[in-house]
């Protein structure tokens, strides 16, 4: 009978970790596929536009209010007081109603000082550009009511049924983008279909919070404490969260007017390659924020799984931004073409190592705001802020986008550094030792890997060659560090605990 049980046990591990991986990986190859299908429909001056529309829906007036949910849910059921769960929900609801609705309004009345005074589109581009804004703010107002009802799932640690609407989400987005740019249709044909998926997902997250979540509901009349606690704690989510808005709108428009839309388009694909590193991360690490709620008065545990999660991040991260460092140029050769790696593999280098960066610092962000101190990661983001657009503004014009490239780089290494701070404020102390054996084992590892790969990648041309080099490097590299003893029995356990979590 226990033979059998573990058995089983096995089974569920072995497909969590196969559906986790590819919650990460199909959207990938999606992605990889679709990118040079749509730059070469669109062109680069219309997917440079669509880019910038893309980072408007991301970022504009997307708060992250419901992460209030997620917080309280978990504090509120590990306590039993699963009465007041309604009334945050309740609240999160209005205060994301309130501002999308806020937000199409005053999408729809600036969108044209956007266009022609702002971000300075070319004239022949101009009147489409606009109508994309307006469908831009339909589908930011789509994403905070989802972001509501997904925070539900988070909260009740159910990131099986988040991962597979996600999934749907992402997927439904590349296929139906691919079918429309195989077909010739152009970039208000693709924003429309964003509309539509944005539509569909967010019903899928209301019907699944409703079904998994007893105390869900919605309602208008509820009582102001829960309303003063959802903006407490959110002022901090906001207010970064307004910061890295103002901060990718201010860059993206930046480029635009100075260098043009076709720039941006050589800018944010590398950018989009280097944020896989990170949404990975973040998709793995999701569950620390919730987990760090419950854990909040036992900081012995608290600091076995921050030190546990730092290693599983750090291991992922270096190997996957050293191949993306070492193979920049190869890699969009023969993805994008000659030309397109010749102006854009530097800039894929910055972008790798800002976004490796802000993977690791992952962990440490999640905890300190799953602990309720979302406002000290506001007040690091505004250092952050205030160096990129210095930098940014000093170095374009001698280094075009290499320059804004490098002052994000500059920004975000910057705050790398609050980790140990945070370390200090929660643990009492820098966890110097475990640091010393990261840096060591993985810059050993990620060395012999580097070198494997260099020298494959001489002795050819093509994908498989790409492919092969890559995967010998991996080997190389999971081997250094097993034999140099990186990964313990119990930080493996937590990995697979981790990638159940996710399903």
């Amino acid at each position: 009978m226990m033979e059998k049980k573990r058995a089983e046990t096995g089974k569920n591990i072995l497909k969590n970790v196969l559906y986790g991986f590819s919650t990460w990986i199909l959207p990938i190859g999606l992605g990889f596929f679709a990118t040079p299908i749509l730059v070469k429909s669109l062109g680069d001056e219309d997917y440079g536009i669509y880019a910038l529309v893309l980072g408007f829906i991301a970022y504009s007036f997307n708060f992250s209010i419901g992460r209030a949910i997620t917080k309280y849910i978990s504090e509120y059921r590990s306590t039993g007081e699963n009465e007041k769960i309604r009334d945050v929900i309740s609240a999160t609801f209005f205060l994301n109603l309130t501002i999308g609705l806020a937000g199409v309004l005053v999408i729809f009345l600036s969108a044209r000082w956007f266009v022609v005074d702002v971000f300075r589109i070319e004239e022949v581009s101009r009147q489409k550009s606009i109508y994309s804004f307006y469908l831009a703010s339909l589908i930011i107002f789509l994403t905070m009511l989802s972001q509501v009802f997904n925070a539900v799932l988070q909260g009740i640690h159910r990131f099986d049924v988040y991962s597979k609407i996600f999934n749907f989400n992402t997927l439904a987005l590349m296929i139906g983008n691919i079918w429309l740019a195989l077909r010739g249709h152009g970039l208000l044909s693709l924003l429309v279909w964003n509309l539509s998926v944005s539509l569909l997902t967010c019903l899928f997250y209301f019907f699944g919070a409703r079904r998994l979540l007893p105390e869900f509901g919605l309602r208008f009349s509820f009582p102001r404490e829960a309303l003063k606690k959802v903006l407490k704690f959110s002022s901090g989510v906001i207010g970064y969260q307004i910061l890295a808005n103002f901060l990718l709108l201010f860059e993206r428009g930046w480029i635009t007017r100075k260098l043009g839309s076709g720039v941006l388009t050589h800018y944010v694909v590398p950018m989009m390659l280097s944020l896989y590193i990170h949404g990975f991360i973040s998709s793995l690490m999701i569950v620390i924020f919730p987990l760090a709620s419950e854990l909040n008065e036992n900081r012995e545990r608290l600091l076995s799984l921050y030190l546990k999660a730092t290693k599983i991040v750090c291991l992922i991260v270096a190997f996957l931004g050293m191949t993306l460092i070492v193979q920049s140029r190869v890699f969009l050769t023969l993805w994008m073409g000659t030309d397109f790696a010749e102006r854009s593999s530097e800039i894929l280098i910055f972008h790798t190592v800002t976004f490796s960066l802000l993977a690791v610092l992952t962990v440490s962000w999640q905890m300190t705001e799953g602990l309720g101190f979302p406002e000290y990661n506001f007040k690091i983001f505004s250092v952050c802020l205030f160096l990129t657009v210095v930098f940014t503004l000093v170095l374009t014009a001698p280094y075009g986008g290499i320059g804004v490239a490098a002052a994000r780089l500059i920004g975000f290494a910057t705050i790398f550094f609050s980790i140990f701070y945070v370390e200090k404020w929660f643990f009492g102390k820098i966890q110097y030792r475990a640091w010393g054996r990261i840096i060591f084992i993985l810059g050993v590892a990620t060395g012999f890997a580097a070198l494997i790969e260099i020298v494959i990648i001489r002795l050819g041309e093509g994908w498989p060659v790409f492919f092969g080099s890559v995967l010998a490097g991996g080997i190389v590299y999971i081997l250094t560090a097993f034999l140099l003893g990186f990964v313990s029995k119990e930080e493996l356990a937590l990995a697979k605990h981790i990638f159940k979590r996710q399903t």
